[in-house]
Formats: structure tokens, C-alpha cells, sequence
């Protein structure tokens, strides 16, 4: 599996080349999950202003399921929340509701991000929030909860 290229801005800092997603259009691709699958529902949508992503948190299967929206790019993840933290999880039979976005999978959430600054070309605010935070992880930088 390749692994996933960070691109400058996509933490949110120094992020003013990016395009802003269309939340609604997320809300409609979540609806049509919960009124697809057996046994799910909608809990509520979190759309907090100074967060890089937006969440939907569902019920499905008798668990509860957080999934994310990257607010700048079209990334999707699935996630089991705690506290502060996000567990990524994959479900592939759950990335047909969401076309044209690329649903990511816990291995790429979870890769160790190497310093590698060849490959991820993120700012160097962003580097250093990277270590400011100690974020481990691509998941780390792209769904992070810095402030």
C-alpha cells in the first residue's frame, strides 16, 4: 500500500491555497448511508470552526462510528473516538456512500510520519506543530486537534 503524500496546508495551517469542502454535501452522503444500511442512524454532525475536519457521528451495528471529512481536501476516515483522541478504523463496505472523496484506511492513518520532508511537503509552521504536538502519525497531522 503507498503511502499518503501530506501536502502543505492540509493540517490547516498555512492552508489558504486550499478549497474549502462542501459540508452539505457531506451531510447528504451520510443520510444515505444510515437510510441504506440495516440498523443505523445519525447521532449528530460536529462542525467545529478551528478543526480541519468535519464528523458525522453514527450509529451502526450497535456501535457508534465517527466519520471524519477533511475541511480542505476530499478525505474521508472512520474512527472510534476517545477523549481527545481518534482510533482510525477501516470499512471498506461503507466507501461507496461517499464518491468522489478518498475514504483512507487505518493502515495509511496510523503510518509513523518519518521526518521525511522529500515526501510531505508541509510548511514549516507545520513541522513545526508536528513537534510542538509530537504528532506521530499522518492521521496525527491530518485530523489533529491542535489550536
Amino acid at each position: 500500500m503507498d503511502g499518503l503524500r501530506l501536502t502543505k496546508g492540509i493540517s490547516g495551517f498555512d492552508a489558504a491555497h486550499l478549497i474549502e469542502q462542501d459540508m452539505r454535501m457531506f451531510q447528504s452522503m451520510v443520510y444515505h448511508l444510515v437510510t441504506s444500511e440495516q440498523r443505523a442512524k445519525v447521532r449528530r454532525f460536529i462542525d467545529q470552526a478551528p478543526f480541519v475536519y468535519m464528523q458525522a457521528v453514527i450509529e451502526i451495528d450497535r456501535e457508534t462510528l465517527t466519520i471524519l471529512h477533511h475541511r480542505l481536501m476530499p478525505y474521508i476516515a472512520f474512527a472510534k473516538q476517545e477523549e481527545s483522541s481518534f482510533t482510525f478504523l477501516s470499512k471498506p463496505h461503507l466507501h461507496k456512500y461517499f464518491p468522489m472523496r478518498k475514504c483512507l484506511e487505518a493502515e495509511t492513518l496510523t503510518t509513523l510520519l518519518t521526518k521525511d520532508e522529500a515526501l510531505h511537503s508541509l510548511s514549516a509552521t507545520e513541522w513545526k506543530y508536528v513537534s510542538y504536538f509530537n504528532s506521530q502519525t499522518i492521521g496525527d497531522v491530518m485530523f489533529n486537534g491542535w489550536d
